[in-house]
């Protein structure tokens, strides 16, 4: 029997990072912090059915997101010009970031190394930074549960 030890979970602080959004601008998680509670989330890509499912879901969830102070950030390791054809399919109304690096799929620990690409993950990180909740899906169709995920929030904003 084996321990999995991850660098960045339930009580951590999140770790600051830099991507490029949908339009090509530059994004930092540190904007957000201290401003907002924030639900990060990595899919697979605008490819997958089942990450196109999530993406509908968290659209239609957004507005009640928003209602709990909520910014929603999500990134995909499909370069710039995919994330934005995306966006405006889907009509996405938050943040998109693309990473082809991986960077920062690595930095959360939701790297793939036999696909060479990013499990469907999500984080709710407080307005002081630290991760409230964590989620890593061991393939596309597993992705959170988006009622827990405002049910989590609103226990974050009593």
């Amino acid at each position: 029997m084996y321990k999995m030890v991850l660098r960045l979970d339930i009580g951590d602080n999140a770790e600051n990072f830099s991507l490029k959004d949908q339009n090509g601008k530059d994004f930092s998680l540190m904007d957000l912090i201290g401003k907002h509670n924030i639900f990060l989330t990595f899919y697979t890509g605008g490819y997958d059915e089942n990450a196109l499912k999530f993406l509908n879901s968290l659209k239609e969830t957004y507005p009640d997101l928003k209602k709990l102070d909520t910014e929603v950030v999500a990134i995909t390791p499909e370069l710039e010009n995919k994330v934005k054809n995306t966006v405006n399919r889907v009509h996405l109304p938050f943040t998109v970031l693309s990473d082809p690096e991986l960077s920062v799929s690595k930095q959360y620990d939701v790297y793939d190394p036999v696909s060479n690409w990013t499990y469907p993950a999500a984080f709710l990180i407080n307005k002081e930074g630290v991760i409230e909740y964590s989620f890593r899906g061991a393939s596309s169709p597993n992705t959170p549960y988006l009622r827990y995920i405002m049910d989590k929030l609103q226990q974050m904003v009593k």
